[in-house]
């Protein structure tokens, strides 16, 4: 009975650990969009531009973010309705099929 306790521990921490690593390769990609970010921030600032047209370009690449934001939220709704709506499908086709069988079986 100890090797079933085991093996449930092992699958537990496995499982565990394949989350903590997906949730690390997220943050390794996360970090590695903001060098880019700050990168091409330098590349856009020149040393004879003024505070105001440094702050414009923050200002304006903020806002491209943002739409980048909201166009991903709205493509993660989308992407869930289409996971909904194929569960509901499975679960009719499911049922139908349920139906048939129970029909042959009379």
């Amino acid at each position: 009975m100890s090797g079933v306790f085991e093996i449930v521990a092992q699958a537990r921490r496995k499982n565990k650990l394949k989350r903590e690593l997906i949730d690390n390769e997220k943050k390794v990609r996360d970090n590695r969009k903001r060098v880019d970010l700050l990168e091409n921030l330098l590349d856009y600032i020149k040393p004879e531009m003024t505070h105001d047209e440094i702050v414009g370009i923050v200002k304006n690449m903020k806002a491209d973010y943002e739409d980048r934001v909201d166009d991903h939220i709205i493509k993660s709704a989308e992407i869930s309705k289409e996971r909904r709506e194929i569960s509901r499908r499975i679960r009719e086709l499911t049922e139908a099929d349920k139906q048939v069988l129970q029909g042959k079986r009379k």
